[in-house]
């Protein structure tokens, strides 16, 4: 943090822009704007199908509408002068990477190059090795 305390400082700034946008749809952490998926699908109960755009059928409504709430808190961002990395921006994924694991609807899971390391990690000779295979 620092003698500034520049990441507090950073936060309710973020905070700040985006609070007409908390937390029905975003709720911040420093740097990290995660934006919340739709709740309501709009199933058709007749059909059992997802509602399309009335101007489009071709578009889902939710997904329309979480692409509205998306361009809305970028332009709050880019607004007051924020920018995002567009390599680090990840949309509409089915799983992402997040420190070592994998994220997906059905949970997290060990990515498979640290499970490869685990699985070939030979037999421990000292408790040193020991220790450092437990992380402790």
């Amino acid at each position: 943090m620092g003698w500034s305390n520049l990441v507090p400082i950073f936060h309710n700034d973020v905070t700040y822009i985006l609070q007409p946008e908390i937390p029905h749809q975003t709720i911040p952490y420093i740097n990290d704007v995660p934006i919340n998926d739709p709740n309501d699908w709009k199933i058709i109960a007749e059909t059992g199908k997802l509602a399309t755009h009335p101007a489009n059928p071709g578009i889902r409504l939710a997904i329309w509408e979480f692409f509205q709430d998306l361009n809305r808190i970028l332009q709050r961002m880019k607004y007051c002068g924020g920018t995002s990395s567009g390599k680090k921006l990840q949309v509409c994924v089915e799983q992402f990477k997040v420190l070592e694991r994998v994220c997906m609807p059905q949970g997290r899971l060990p990515e498979i190059s640290q499970m490869e390391l685990l699985c070939n990690w030979g037999p421990c000779k000292d408790i040193l090795e020991l220790r450092a295979w437990l992380g402790t």
